[in-house]
């Protein structure tokens, strides 16, 4: 079974931080903030 290509609207939906997200990943340093950020 194959997988249909992902659109755009798609991937902003769910990779996108938000102003409140984003917040919270400010406050993380280094490396950190990149693994924080696709946790959230």
């Amino acid at each position: 079974m194959g997988r249909q290509p992902v659109g755009m609207d798609e991937l902003v939906e769910h990779w996108t931080v938000l102003d409140d997200e984003a917040d919270l990943v400010a406050g993380k340093r280094g490396g950190t903030r990149v693994g924080f950020a696709l946790l959230l």
